[in-house]
């Protein structure tokens, strides 16, 4: 075999190695992402939950300023009942609204109560998602770490096969890598192995004078269906 058939079967290796490592390397990224979504989503939830807990707690107040409110007003009506000089009808009219004012304070009053017991169980629940969601974080961000740290060693070790690369690429004819280069746009594996007198990158049967030429190792051969550079297995018997 060729040297320079073998210097380009060692780079077309090491090109698939870097190819897989690109390919895990996006796959971890995928992940990591995914796991940055569902943190996101743990505290969107709890935002959520806090944001409901607001608004009860803003009714709560609301319902407390408008029985004051109510309040105020019975105080001012009976104030005019005892001292003002009023008439028969205005004095019905504020009796009915002291009672029609009591009745609304007395309804608010329960519903504030429950309102009140709401708010409790809200808050209560918050805090146990709020712990709970603090738990997941904290496993996924975990994650998220082992992710980094497998990433940073496979791009280590993607690093040293780039050198690797570049130093196989300095050793072959030049001619030779831009070929390869030209052949790799099309196909992940352009040197191609003769097997059972077909071209294991296309397929197809191969002519015996193809195959008499890549046995005998004198010259760079093409397949003649797809380009890629042929050779064969020393030591089969089935080429």
């Amino acid at each position: 075999m060729l040297a320079e058939i073998r210097q380009l079967i060692d780079l077309q290796t090491t090109d698939g190695q870097l190819r897989e490592f690109t390919v895990r390397i996006e796959r971890l990224r995928a992940q990591q992402k995914q796991i940055k979504q569902r943190i996101a989503t743990e505290m969107s939830q709890i935002e959520r939950h806090r944001g409901h807990l607001s608004e009860l707690e803003h009714d709560s107040r609301m319902k407390n300023l408008e029985v004051d409110e109510l309040d105020m007003n019975i105080r001012d009506y009976q104030q005019r009942l005892d001292h003002g000089i009023i008439s028969f009808k205005e004095m019905e009219d504020l009796r009915a609204k002291i009672a029609s004012e009591r009745r609304r304070i007395s309804a608010m009053e329960d519903e504030a109560l429950v309102l009140m017991d709401t708010i409790a169980e809200t808050r209560q629940a918050l805090q146990q998602a709020e712990t709970d969601c603090l738990a997941k974080v904290k496993q996924l961000r975990s994650q998220i770490g082992d992710i980094d740290e497998q990433t940073s060693e496979i791009q280590s070790t993607a690093e040293g096969l780039a050198g690797e690369r570049i130093r196989l690429c300095e050793q072959i004819p030049s001619y030779l890598i831009k070929q390869y280069d030209t052949l790799r746009a099309r196909s992940a594996e352009p040197i191609a192995l003769i097997r059972n007198g077909t071209c294991s990158g296309c397929k197809l049967k191969l002519s015996g004078s193809t195959i008499e030429r890549v046995r005998g190792g004198t010259a760079i051969v093409n397949c003649e269906h797809c380009s890629r550079v042929l050779y064969v297995d020393e030591f089969a018997a089935d080429a």
